[in-house]
């Protein structure tokens, strides 16, 4: 077989360059413009402030208790509260200075003998805590009396702890997995809806200027609009690399990192793979139907059957968070397009098998071939017409 010539090989790299080109340019345009990075810059700050909103209002609990302990058992009890942590402890000789010490604030609460001063009702979580210690501390007091040495009182004391079986294998805490699967479909369909838009934004605006007559002299429609297609997927990639950044690093800087169930990161990084599939589907089409109008006016108008799609997977992502295992909450996650937002949500929730995943995937995938055919060939067949709008029928009837 014979080796490959420059001159067969250039037209391959001309092609891949010319897309590049296009891509690149909606990049600068689009992305480096100050639209949005103001954008990008406000909901990055937004989503830090939200990650970071648990600690700020809880910020005051970590202030320590001051508590005020005299009698037989103090010694005792300052173990136990110590152990627990979060508390400020002070030792009084007597019941009648740990009260006073009460009355003229200098603590908080005290405990003397069995009682438990304070100036007003005690919180019931700070009453469960001091109780727990008494009598912890009663039984310790006990022990020693009885002549027990520290290291039998130490055993008697630490019993061992429940072992816990947990039977609904896979299953979350559901208030957490709710949170979770909001997110994601909440990302999902702003992800998807804001690129959807200004891929067809772009067309129409190119084809009005009559600039695209001007491109399409040294390049080919296919590459006008894939370039538009991954330009704006990168920015929008981009955004969402940001806010997840940042949201995980306050997550991890204040400490609630830790709260988050343990298929939050599967589920970030499978959600990623179906927005991708899904940007494929509707970038497509949008940039398909955008080259049908002449008038940033008319856009709206061939958009609202992708925007009601868009909507409409969100409207059902949200029902499937109340019924994840329903049959129509396993229609809606399988069948395209209505699965780019569902099957993620409901991944997020529930256990979902393995075959309706797969399914679903193929499913989308073929949705999102035929939507870029579907798409390339009304870009192709209509992006130089002028005119009043071009019906799709129409569209695919003229010559290529």
């Amino acid at each position: 077989m014979s080796a490959q010539t420059p001159e067969t090989r250039a037209p391959e790299t001309s092609r891949m360059r010319g897309l590049m080109l296009v891509a690149g340019r909606e990049i600068r345009v689009r992305g480096l413009s100050k639209a949005n990075l103001v954008s990008l810059i406000v909901t990055v700050v937004i989503v830090g402030v939200l990650a970071a909103l648990p600690t700020i209002l809880g910020g005051g609990d970590d202030e320590a208790e001051k508590i005020g302990l005299a009698g037989t058992n103090a010694s005792a009890m300052e173990g136990q509260l110590n152990a627990m942590g979060g508390f400020d402890i002070t030792m009084y000789d007597s019941a009648d200075e740990a009260e006073r010490a009460v009355e003229d604030g200098t603590v908080d609460t005290a405990v003397a003998d069995g009682t438990l001063y304070s100036e007003e009702n005690p919180d019931q979580s700070l009453q469960a805590q001091l109780d727990a210690a008494w009598q912890a501390a009663t039984v310790q007091t006990n022990l020693a009396d009885a002549g027990l040495s520290d290291a039998e009182i130490a055993t008697a004391l630490t019993p061992r702890p429940l072992e816990t079986v947990t039977l609904a294998e896979g299953e979350s805490d559901p208030v957490t997995s709710y949170f979770t699967g909001l997110v994601i479909s909440i990302i999902m369909f702003m992800m998807l809806m804001t690129p959807v838009q200004y891929i067809a934004m772009g067309v129409v605006e190119e084809k009005s200027s009559r600039i695209v007559e001007i491109l399409l002299t040294s390049l080919k429609p296919w590459q006008l609009l894939g370039g538009k297609v991954i330009g704006l997927g990168v920015i929008s990639l981009v955004n969402l690399v940001a806010m997840v950044a940042v949201g995980l690093g306050v997550s991890a800087a204040t400490g609630v990192l830790a709260d988050l169930p343990p298929g939050t990161a599967s589920a970030a990084v499978s959600t990623i793979g179906w927005w991708l599939i899904a940007l494929v589907l509707f970038g497509t089409l949008a940039g398909g139907v955008g080259s049908l109008v002449s008038r940033q006016e008319e856009s709206g108008s061939v958009l609202t059957p992708l925007i009601m799609s868009l909507t409409l997977s969100y409207i059902g992502a949200i029902f499937t968070l109340n019924a994840p295992t329903s049959t129509f909450a396993q229609v809606l996650s399988i069948v395209p397009p209505f699965s780019a937002i569902t099957m993620p949500t409901r991944m997020a929730i529930t256990t979902v098998p393995a075959w309706e995943i797969a399914l679903s995937i193929a499913l989308l995938v073929l949705a999102a071939a035929g939507a870029l055919a579907l798409g390339a060939q009304l870009y192709k067949r209509s992006v130089l017409y002028t005119g009043s709008r071009l019906k799709l029928t129409e569209a695919l009837r003229r010559a290529a």
